[in-house]
């Protein structure tokens, strides 16, 4: 079974929840109506009760020779709805009627109201009053109602509220269908996106101009989602095609190097030369593959870290007694100065402490001592500091020296153009940033790490 659209459902509990209100509706003005026509109906017979009470109470009237029948006669005369009857308050006999309705079943308490119903099915109200005649006997009046009107009016309300429910229901339905429609249409900007987005294009984004608060805000997240997807799959393309150019140059040289041996009979010795240029390039291609492996570990946001209380300078110095057999041949001192401790994960941040200061002593000048700073500079941050003494990196080139197997001029020089946005991503985790600036034949790297306030 095919599933209705979202604008015939609301159309459908439109439909229903007007029902419910128009027959809570009637149902209340029906009683209403019934409950005024009832008041009507006592205030009318209170009114009849109260004209026959004046007239026998006139003097003037009695002293012309009118008699009291006359005067309770004519209350009701002229009246097809209306009829009295006066019994004796003594003898209990009927000593008037008036009116041809039919009699009320049961005897009623004086100053008393009772709603009946005739065998016909015709509803009537009777009410009962004591009056004094002057210079008479006291009667028990008793005045009945023919409220088949009343009947009338209820039935002809009811029949035409009944009648027009159906075709208010279907003009609400209607209604409720077309303004769903209508305010679903800007949901067509989001079908429209969904058709065009695909892996290799991810641009298309949502217009925002006339969208409702509510579809607007949702607007802005999906394009702040495809933006982000866009700009991960832009940087994984680079990164794929970063690495295969990377890895393409040793691989194409071992080959290179395999095929022009193998091209004809050498000696011991060729075949010796061969395969230690051989392993120089596996380490080189081994060093590539550890360092994706681990850039790529350390690019996860959510990675799990073992964070520990350090001691910055403590975790400097071991990573200087690492390196300091490279440093030695390059007679180049390392020199830590400062303190500070911080929470983090001891080896993530010895392996950015090793790629820079690994860095630093390759690209340091000969003799020339490499600084080392650890400081609390400002509230709740850490800074730890490199410095050497060496070649400028020109200014051009800055900006990208931690994107990934990006290389000063383009130049090889061993590494593997990782080193740098590995730094970069540890600190990420660490919630830090990595920073450099260089001039004056001095360069300087920057880690600033966020400690707990």
């Amino acid at each position: 079974m095919k599933p209705f659209s979202l604008a015939l459902r609301v159309a459908v509990n439109v439909i229903l929840t007007g029902t419910l209100l128009i027959t809570l509706l009637i149902a209340l003005c029906y009683l209403v109506l019934d409950h005024e026509l009832d008041l009507r109906a006592k205030n009318e017979v209170l009114i009849k009760f109260e004209q026959i009470s004046n007239g026998l109470n006139d003097d003037i009237d009695i002293r012309q020779g009118r008699v009291w029948q006359h005067v309770a006669t004519d209350t009701v005369a002229g009246h097809q709805d209306l009829a009295l009857k006066a019994i004796d308050s003594q003898t209990g006999a009927i000593v008037l009627r008036a009116g041809a309705l039919e009699e009320a079943p049961v005897q009623l308490r004086a100053q008393e109201f009772q709603a009946w119903q005739g065998p016909s099915g015709t509803e009537y109200l009777t009410g009962r009053k004591t009056v004094q005649v002057p210079g008479g006997p006291t009667l028990l009046l008793q005045l009945t109602l023919d409220r088949s009107a009343d009947q009338h009016l209820l039935a002809a309300f009811l029949h035409s509220a009944l009648t027009a429910i159906p075709v208010l229901l279907l003009l609400i339905g209607f209604a409720g269908w077309l303004v769903a429609h209508q305010g679903l249409r800007p949901l067509s900007r989001f079908r429209s996106l969904a058709a065009k987005v695909s892996a290799r294009d991810l641009s298309p984004r949502i217009r925002t101009q006339s969208l409702p608060k509510e579809l607007k805000a949702l607007a802005h997240s999906l394009n702040l989602m495809l933006h982000r997807l866009d700009t991960d799959v832009q940087r994984l393309s680079q990164f794929s095609d970063d690495a295969a150019h990377e890895l393409r140059a040793p691989l194409n040289n071992l080959l290179g190097k395999a095929q022009v041996v193998l091209a004809r009979k050498r000696d011991s010795d060729q075949y010796r030369d061969a395969l230690a240029s051989s392993v120089e390039e596996l380490e080189r291609l081994n060093r590539i593959v550890t360092d994706m492996l681990f850039l790529a570990q350390v690019s996860h946001a959510d990675m799990a870290l073992n964070f520990e209380t350090l001691s910055l300078d403590e975790e400097v110095r071991r990573v200087c007694s690492f390196l300091s057999i490279l440093a030695d041949e390059r007679d180049i001192q390392l020199l830590i100065e400062g303190t500070a401790t911080l929470s983090g994960d001891r080896l993530m941040i010895q392996r950015a402490l090793s790629n820079l200061l690994s860095n630093a002593v390759r690209h340091s000048n000969p003799g020339r001592p490499i600084q080392v700073c650890v400081s609390s500079k400002q509230e709740h941050e850490v800074e730890i500091t490199v410095t050497n003494e060496g070649a400028d990196i020109p200014q051009e080139d800055l900006p990208h020296l931690f994107e990934r197997f990006y290389r000063v001029g383009k130049r090889l020089n061993g590494g593997t153009g990782l080193g740098l946005a590995i730094v970069r991503s540890i600190m990420s985790l660490h919630g830090g940033s990595a920073s450099v600036i260089s001039g004056a034949s001095r360069t300087t790297f920057t880690l600033t790490f966020a400690t707990q306030p």
